[in-house]
């Protein structure tokens, strides 16, 4: 299962601070991949990417949680309100939030909301995943023809973390750590790979994006493939990496 990623909104640091804390303590399959305290920054950031999930806090400067989640371009799968007033409970389950938290946070209705909100995501991944597992599993059989030219090999697309551009030659990284150089640029091997898996992320790569384990937002877009390395996401193709994470995921 990829990771989880979640994005915070609340008018008050220290809160932040303390569900990051708590995420870290009792979720850490749960990436925070950002944070904020103005909602406006946080809807020009939110138009970027989509998380899974969203921790959001009712009273913030300007407008409040509910006209938050209306201004957004798109939905967000889970959203956990935060408040310090119990009166709006009714209406957050109104919008199909998933949770409602008051503070101060009590760990144990933290650790009951959050493991609901994983729960819910898991099985809308595995969803996901199901819709498009035609293509992942059985639409191409990559031939790869090793360097030398002398010997072929079919390898299932599952297996393969990623691509790398060397010239005329592309470097294939395996899932079980084995690397394989082929005579074919990376473009015709993107040709060869469904669209809906693979995403060109870099003039130099081409990911699995059922691989990406994590990933970094803001100017500099950095991924983490499941073999620990890290690969940029260029300026150009930034855009092109959140649409297809955003199309493969929360479709």
């Amino acid at each position: 299962m990829s990771a989880i990623h979640c994005y915070i909104i609340d008018d008050e640091f220290r809160s932040i601070r303390l569900i990051e804390s708590m995420l870290k303590d009792y979720f850490p399959e749960i990436s925070v991949i950002g944070t904020h305290t103005d909602p406006r920054s946080a809807l020009v950031q939110l138009k970027q990417f989509i998380p899974d999930l969203l921790f959001l806090d009712i009273h913030l400067p300007e407008m409040d949680g509910f006209s938050f989640l209306e201004a957004l371009p798109h939905d967000i799968s889970e959203v956990i309100f935060i408040t310090a007033y119990q009166e709006y409970a009714l209406r957050a389950f109104d919008v199909h939030a998933i949770g409602y938290l008051t503070k101060p946070i009590q760990t144990d209705k933290f650790i009951s909301c959050v493991s609901r909100a994983i729960e819910h995501i898991q099985l809308r991944k595995q969803h996901n995943l199901q819709k498009s597992s035609s293509l992942f599993l059985t639409d191409v059989n990559l031939k790869l023809t090793l360097h030398d030219g002398k010997v072929s090999a079919l390898v299932d697309v599952n297996r393969i973390v990623f691509a790398e551009s060397q010239g005329n030659y592309t470097r294939i990284y395996l899932l079980d750590g084995r690397q394989q150089v082929i005579c074919k640029q990376l473009g015709k091997i993107q040709q060869e790979l469904p669209s809906s898996v693979f995403c060109r992320i870099h003039h130099q790569y081409l990911i699995n994006l059922y691989h990406v384990i994590s990933y970094t937002t803001g100017l500099s877009v950095e991924v983490k493939m499941s073999n620990g390395i890290r690969l940029p996401v260029s300026r150009r193709q930034k855009k092109h990496f959140f649409d297809c994470i955003q199309m493969l995921f929360h479709s």
